[in-house]
């Protein structure tokens, strides 16, 4: 597993966050199960670009003052227009304790259907598992070779998910279908109205 690592700053419980970010400054706070929570600061800029390679299933080095401890990070707000991040909790690790996180799945291989005009619907872009720190992986690869046929799909309990790990998200969670495009549901469905309007029309001409 990659190696990841940020520096934020203990800040004040009462300091103004809007002053914060309007400095590209991220509140943040850090907690566990043995660790007390803690407010901190990161730099919006340097969280941004580490998130978009950890996500959530990546165990991050996070120093601040004299500490320095493995966290995930456990939740994040953003601002509903923007889309900036606004916030974020990291949670501390336990190591030989299990934690629940979620896993990024990474679509792989090439689907007979999706050549046929299927639509790949990608439905969930990851899955909670229980597992402990040590067994972290950073993805779990989706095989879409499987998906040949209109309406196909995979389930959550069709993911190989390593021995190591329990799955949370419900079995028959679908993950991901080769959807019928639209247009051919269209011609299915009207075809069978025009076959029997032309029918009627040969009756009456014969009339």
């Amino acid at each position: 597993m990659k190696s990841f690592s940020i520096e934020a700053q203990i800040r004040a419980k009462d300091e103004d966050c809007k002053h914060l970010r309007k400095a590209r400054k991220l509140p943040a706070v850090v907690y566990g199960k043995n660790q007390e929570s803690i407010s901190l600061t990161l730099d919006a800029s340097d969280f941004l670009k580490l998130f978009r390679k950890a996500w959530e299933s990546n165990i991050i080095n996070l120093k601040f003052g004299k500490e320095n401890i493995e966290v995930l990070v456990h939740d994040f707000q953003t601002e509903p227009v923007s889309g900036e991040y606004i916030h974020v909790d990291f949670f501390a690790l336990t190591r030989g304790e299990k934690l629940k996180t979620m896993i990024h799945l990474n679509f792989i291989g090439d689907s007979e259907a999706v050549k046929e005009w299927a639509v790949l619907e990608e439905l969930q872009k990851e899955v909670e598992v229980s597992v402990l720190p040590k067994d972290l992986v950073d993805h779990i690869d989706v095989d879409l070779s499987v998906l040949k046929e209109f309406d196909s799909n995979i389930k959550a309990s069709e993911l190989k998910v390593p021995s190591t790990m329990e799955l949370l998200t419900p079995a028959d969670e679908v993950i991901v279908i080769a959807a019928k495009p639209k247009k051919l549901e269209e011609v299915s469905t009207e075809a069978p109205e025009a076959a029997v309007t032309g029918a009627d029309e040969e009756e009456k001409t014969e009339a």
